[in-house]
């Protein structure tokens, strides 16, 4: 192979492998644990903030316990490698040290928060893991999984329940530490099923042990709702795997190479590849290069640190230099949702300060705690103007020292939100300098830039990329005007900026929730209208809000229309606010139903300008309604991607909770805007794509886990922003959410041709049809043709009698498979399946059409019983499995294509078959019966034919008929319909001579005779002898003069015709000709005295076989004539020796006259 070949299937080797491992190398988390020396320190467990003060004094102890009896498992699992030695726990807000003796040190938080906790207790219990510990995982094998979640009822039990907790709590962590998975069944999954046929057909529990075990014995194991449980006399001996028997406390070890079964159907092995948990675990950064190696080591103390979240402290960091003053609103739009942003956004406690900076840096308001009192001072404490300092002479350094300086002493946690112009560019210089500075004061930066001035931005790693080193979150604000006006866009995203940068420092639901933003642009319709979801969680202080760039733009009616229908006409109900550009109406708690609102707006504004309508609500306090909450993240932590390596490719996440279990079936939407303008000027149109749930680990590792995902190829090099858009239902009731992720740098080219595979195959299922003996269903969901999008070309499908055989490229090849259909449609395919009583394993892979191949599916068995039947099976030492060409096809809903039919389209679909079957079937009755009437000609011709070099060709001719010419004679022949008596005639010669007739394919000559070539040969039994044709054409045509004139008598040495012949009882059965085929004679060889071929009763010479027309060519009249077809002979006429006579007249070559004994003879031969 071409080298540039072998790079090609390495990269694609390395997309799979990181699509399945979830290709970022940043968790969305970003867990600060290290393991150092053995020991884990920098873990944190975060309490939900609705967790009463009144359970701190059992929820604190036994958290402890369970922690120390997990630390103590994973001590002995990971072999004396690790163990927890510093834990943090962060506490609810309302906790204090004298409802909780146990927080008599407590501190303060630094950087530890719910969205960050490696841990987290919540109050309510998930809906199907209870209270027990659970891992969200959305990265794959290898790769740290996003937090741990349990109940905080798990902390209450007594302490007999402790040991049992903590071994729970240890399975969970290795999983969430080491992208590890589950090692045994699950009731119910086709995928994972709880039991599954070993190689000799047998049931075997599907888990990994260092011993044989049973499959259970109280259930039927081909039952998938039959779990497998131990019972004690299974137990002793049992050591591992603890990822398989985490409540077995004489299982402590973790299956590795010597114990692992890789072809057990676990969720471990399909998304790890077969490999142990052991050696996933030891290619981990945490025992790389021989660190926290085993030596005997003893399990360590656990110290555990309260801390108590503290108000955040925002520093707002404003650049002031010229660009923000080079023309249009740019100076004004930033002083205006500085003071928005301030005034109406950020919750009371929360402190703030304001600095400046151009080439040097000025605070214009200290940090000052936010109060009613003081919040529009500190809103307006922006200048006026901004300065006339050159953009180039900016010192960002200078700003963050300036910033750092204003938070004092009180710097860990903080958080920087840094504005600035341009294209937001840093040198490496003075990145590195920054990232280094706010390090050291473990502080936060979130960045926005604004305005964007560039019109074709490349992609840089500025301030996006140190603001995704400290932590936060970036966005950008393109620059958009008409002459000496900002269009009004500028200003809402810029006030929409702040707002999610504001969400990543308040923390958890401290912000109102936006349910609705959309822009109506002016110069359309006179009354622009819309509609909005409040669902049952929220409905507290509602607002409705209206941006416009003149306040002149909004018209005198604005209405909302409830879900009941109800008209609210809010004339008295309107704040205005020229300041902030914008018009409120504030809704009284009362007043906000769930469900659908709509709103009606008089438009004025200009053909290029707009109106912005935003509705926020906050969450009621209803403790039986769940919280519904969103965050949004990609695969690249570092928000750079490199669009030439295919092998780690864009992938945008969502999570979308209610309480504590993830939202299923919700629709979500992410938006992906390059930003800057096409080269005709125009900005470039948005991509909308859909995240899906459906657990096909590419990249999507749980289906309805409430984690929406999916890749995004083919981006050219740019600067993208993403925003995410939810609509779900709760309860019956619909709700909406808006998510910005941030921004995205995509550097370097695409391929240029396609080298992007089809997804791999992962929920392939097999199954006996019930009612059926041998009929096996599959189901799987198609991959489509790049990654999950489009369809691929074809399927490569191949079976075998061992796993490894299928995994190293070999198996029988199946055919007639079903093409793929687009993804994520849902297939069937029906196979009936020819061997018993032996397993098989089979696998597929998508090719797409440049023939880029897909990794090998999940691999299924297939095990069929041995019917109830005396018939014997075929041999196991071949799969002969046939397909029966029985696919079917499901929508995505998994919903049968047919049953989307109409009865007219049925009725047309079921009358086309019936058709096809009816003519299918008369074409067998046809060939069958033309079958029949050749195997009795055939046996006929055998009899009569002479194994002689030449034939001898007798002619009884007639004593007392004389025809005046040779065209009488004809004439007569016709009349009586003679056929050839040459030898017996099959359905197809009869009907090819009819039709030859017609043709007239020979020219008869004008001597009343016919030329017949040598392709009047005919072959039996597949050769080709000298006694198998009429005779050699160049010697013995008829009528030729080089013909005999005479045949020899009887006397001349040669039989009579009965002498040559068997009687019928001796050589033919009972019925005609119908000898068996091996009792046949097939000689080629020269004649012997012994056998005679001979031919009796020739027609008049002029007619020849049936494929061949013999007018003669003085007559124009009779070849024109229509011709009476032949008469087919009868079946199962017993043939029956009679004697030959011979008079000097049928000896006579010329004579055309055949007697009427010949003619009866003639008749009575050809109908056998």
């Amino acid at each position: 192979m071409a080298p540039s070949g072998i790079r090609l299937k390495i990269l694609v080797g390395l997309l799979l492998l990181n699509l399945l491992r979830g290709a970022s190398s940043s968790p969305p988390t970003a867990s600060r644990v290290v393991l150092r020396d053995n020991g884990y320190e920098g873990v944190v467990v975060a309490l939900d903030e609705a967790l009463p003060a009144a359970a701190c004094q059992e929820v604190l102890p036994g958290l402890e316990e369970v922690l120390r009896v997990a630390s103590t498992v994973v001590f002995d699992a990971s072999r004396g490698r690790a163990h927890f030695r510093l834990v943090k726990v962060l506490v609810p807000p309302s906790w204090t040290t004298s409802a909780c003796p146990a927080l008599a040190d407590l501190q303060n938080a630094t950087q530890e928060t719910w969205d960050t906790a490696d841990l987290r207790v919540t109050l309510g219990r998930h809906p199907r893991h209870g209270s027990r510990p659970w891992t969200l995982h959305t990265r794959g094998c290898g790769h740290t999984g996003d937090y741990v979640s349990l109940g905080h009822e798990l902390l209450l039990q007594n302490s007999s329940h402790v040991p049992a907790n903590g071994r729970l709590l240890a399975q969970a962590w290795l999983q969430y530490r080491y992208g590890v998975f589950e090692e045994e069944g699950v009731a119910g999954n086709p995928v994972h099923p709880p039991h599954h046929r070993a190689p000799d057909g047998s049931w075997k529990p599907t888990t990994c042990a260092n011993l044989p075990l049973p499959p259970t014995s109280t259930c039927d194991p081909a039952n998938l709702s039959c779990s497998f449980s131990l019972t004690p006399e299974n137990d002793p001996g049992l050591t591992s795997s603890f990822m398989a028997f985490p409540g077995r406390p004489s299982v402590r070890d973790l299956c590795d190479e010597g114990s692992h079964d890789r072809w057990a159907p676990t969720r471990h092995n399909l998304i790890c590849g077969g490999k142990s948990v052991w050696e996933v675990m030891r290619a981990s950064p945490d025992f790389q290069n021989n660190r926290n190696v085993e030596a005997g080591l003893r399990e360590g103390h656990v110290t555990f640190t309260y801390v108590r979240p503290r108000t955040p402290r925002i520093v707002l960091l404003v650049e002031d230099t010229n660009v923000m003053n080079v023309q249009q609103k740019r100076w004004d739009f930033m002083r205006k949702a500085v003071r928005k942003l301030v005034t109406y956004d950020i919750p009371d406690g929360h402190s703030v300060g304001l600095v400046v900076f151009d080439s040097v840096a000025a605070t214009k308001h200290p940090l000052t705690t936010l109060s009613e009192a003081n919040r529009e001072k500190v809103g307006s404490s922006l200048p006026r103007n901004p300065s006339q300092e050159g953009e180039h002479k900016r010192c960002v350094l200078c700003g963050l020292r300036e910033a750092l300086m204003l938070l004092g002493q009180d710097r860990p946690g903080a958080h920087v939100v840094l504005v600035a112009g341009g294209s937001g560019a840093l040198d490496d210089s003075e990145a590195a300098a920054a990232e280094r500075l706010l390090g050291a004061a473990q502080v936060t930066l979130h960045t926005i830039v604004y305005p964007l001035t560039e019109k074709y931005p490349r992609p840089n790693g500025g301030l996006t990329t140190l603001a995704t080193r400290t932590g936060g979150h970036s966005y950008i604000v393109p620059d958009e005007g008409i002459g000496e006006d900002s269009k009004l866009s500028m200003y809402y995203n810029l006030l929409d900026a702040l707002y999610h940068a504001l969400g990543g420092v308040a923390g958890h639901g401290a912000l109102p929730v936006k349910v609705h933003a959309t822009e109506h642009p002016g110069g359309r319709v006179p009354v622009s209208e819309g509609s909005f979801l409040v669902d049952a969680a929220l409905g507290a202080d509602t607002v409705f809000t209206i941006f416009y760039y003149d306040v002149t733009h909004v018209g005198n009616l604005i209405h909302l229309v409830s879900p009941q229908g109800q008209v609210i006409d809010t004339a008295n109900m309107q704040t205005e606010d020229a300041n902030m550009n914008m018009i409120t109406v504030r809704l009284v708690e009362a007043q906000v139903v769930p469900g659908l609102w709509r709103y009606k707006v008089a438009n004025r504004a200009d053909s290029h300008q707009a109106l912005y309508v935003q509705v926020t609500s906050r969450p009621r306090p209803r403790p039986h309604v769940p919280k519904i909450s969103v965050r949004g993240w990609t695969s690249h932590g570092a928000s750079i991607v490199n669009a030439s390596d295919i092998s780690s490719p864009l992938a945008l996440y969502a999570e979308v909770v209610a309480g504590v279990k993830g939202v299923e079936g919700a629709n979500v939407t992410a938006t992906i805007t390059r930003l800057g303008y096409t080269t005709n000027g125009t900005q470039h149109p948005p991509h909308h794509l859909n995240l899906l749930d459906n657990g096909l680990t590419a990249p999507d590792m749980r289906r309805n886990d409430g984690v929406y995902s999916r890749v995004v190829p083919d981006l050219a090099a740019g600067t993208y922003s993403i925003l995410v858009e939810v609509i779900g239902e709760i309860e019956g009731t619909k709700f909406a959410r808006h998510v910005r992720v941030g921004l995205v740098d995509v550097v370097g080219s695409p391929p240029a041709r396609d080298v992007l595979p089809p997804a791999r195959v992962v929920d392939l299922r097999a199954s006996l049809l019930p009612d059926t003996v041998n009929q096996v269903g599959f189901i799987w969901t198609a991959p489509g043709g790049d990654l999950d999008y489009g369809a691929a070309s074809r399927y490569v499908v191949k079976v075998a009698h061992n796993q490894r055989e299928l995994t190293e490229g070999g198996g029988v090849l199946m055919e007639d498979w079903p093409a793929p259909l687009a993804a994520p449609a849902v297939q069937q395919h029906t196979v009936s399946w020819q061997e018993y009583e032996r397993v098989s394993y089979l696998s597929l892979y998508a090719v797409d059409e440049v023939g880029n191949t897909a990794t090998l599916s999940n691999i299924v068995s297939v095990y069929v019983p041995a019917p109830p039947t005396t018939t014997a099976a075929p041999s196991p030492s071949v799969v002969p499995a046939v397909p029966a060409n029985t696919s079917a096809v499901m929508e995505g809903s998994g919903a049968p294509v047919l049953s989307s039919l109409g009865s007219r389209q049925l009725a047309v679909v079921f009358g086309c078959l019936g058709g096809f079957v009816v003519v299918v079937a008369l074409v067998v009755c046809y060939c069958t019966a033309a079958h029949r009437r050749h195997r009795k000609a055939a046996a006929a011709k055998k009899v009569h034919e002479a194994q002689d070099a030449y034939s001898v060709t007798v002619t009884v001719a007639s004593k007392a008929t004389d025809f005046p010419d040779g065209k009488e004679a004809l004439k007569d022949g016709l009349k009586k319909e003679y056929i050839s008596p040459v030898e017996s005639w099959s359905a197809s010669q009869l009907l090819g001579g009819h039709a030859g007739a017609k043709r007239a394919s020979v020219s008869a000559r004008s001597d009343n005779t016919s030329d017949h070539s040598a392709s009047t040969k005919k072959s039996y039994g597949g050769s080709s002898g000298p006694a198998e044709y009429y005779g050699d054409a160049s010697q013995y045509q008829y009528r030729h003069p080089g013909y005999p004139d005479h045949y020899p008598a009887p006397s001349d040495g040669y039989p009579t015709p009965t002498e040559g012949f068997p009687p019928p009882a001796e050589g033919y059965p009972a019925e005609a000709y119908a000898v068996p085929l091996e009792a046949r004679s097939y000689i080629s060889s020269q004649p012997s005295d012994s056998f005679l071929s001979v031919s009796c009763d020739l027609p008049p010479s002029s007619s020849g076989p049936p494929a061949y027309a013999a007018y003669p060519a003085y007559d124009a009249s009779l070849r024109s004539a229509k011709v009476p077809p032949p008469i087919p002979p009868k079946p199962k006429v017993l043939y029956t020796p009679e004697p030959y006579g011979y008079d000097n007249a049928s000896l006579d070559p010329h004579s055309s006259t055949p007697s009427v004994a010949s003619e009866k003879r003639v008749r009575n031969v050809t109908m056998v």
